[in-house]
C-alpha cells in the first residue's frame, strides 16, 4: 500500500506521521490480494474548526473503488482509529456484499435435480 500523508495546517512531526502509518497499516489485510502498488492511502491531517481538535481525511484507492472518511476529536490518535475502524466497516460490507453476490451466482448454476424430472 503507498502512503500519502499531509497536512494544510499544521506541520507534521515525524511521529504523527509513523502513527498515521501504524493505524492506516492494519487495513493492508483487507488488500492482500492487490499488488502493492495497485493501493493508495491518503491522509490528511489537519486542526479542526474547534480549538484543540483534530481532523482527519483518509482516502483509499483500490481496485477501481474509493473508500472515504473524516473524523473530528481531540485526540489526534483516536481520529485516527476511528477513521481506521469506518474504513473496516466498509470495506466489511463491501466484501460481504461480493459474497452474496457470488452466492446468488452460484445458485443460479447449480440446477435443481428434481425439476429435470
Amino acid at each position: 500500500m503507498n502512503y500519502q500523508i499531509s497536512s494544510d495546517n499544521i506541520d507534521l512531526s515525524e511521529s504523527n506521521t509513523f502513527l498515521a502509518r501504524e493505524k492506516i497499516g492494519k487495513l493492508e489485510r483487507f488488500f492482500s490480494h492487490l499488488p502493492q502498488d495497485a493501493v493508495m492511502a491518503r491522509v490528511v491531517i489537519n486542526k479542526g474548526a474547534e480549538e484543540d481538535t483534530f481532523e482527519v481525511r483518509l482516502d483509499i484507492n483500490a481496485d477501481g473503488k474509493t473508500y472515504f472518511t473524516k473524523e473530528v476529536n481531540y485526540s489526534l490518535e483516536t481520529a485516527l482509529i476511528q477513521v481506521v475502524d469506518e474504513i473496516e466497516r466498509q470495506l466489511e460490507k463491501d466484501r460481504s456484499q461480493k459474497e452474496k453476490e457470488w452466492e446468488k451466482r452460484r445458485e443460479m448454476k447449480v440446477k435443481d435435480p428434481l425439476e429435470e424430472e
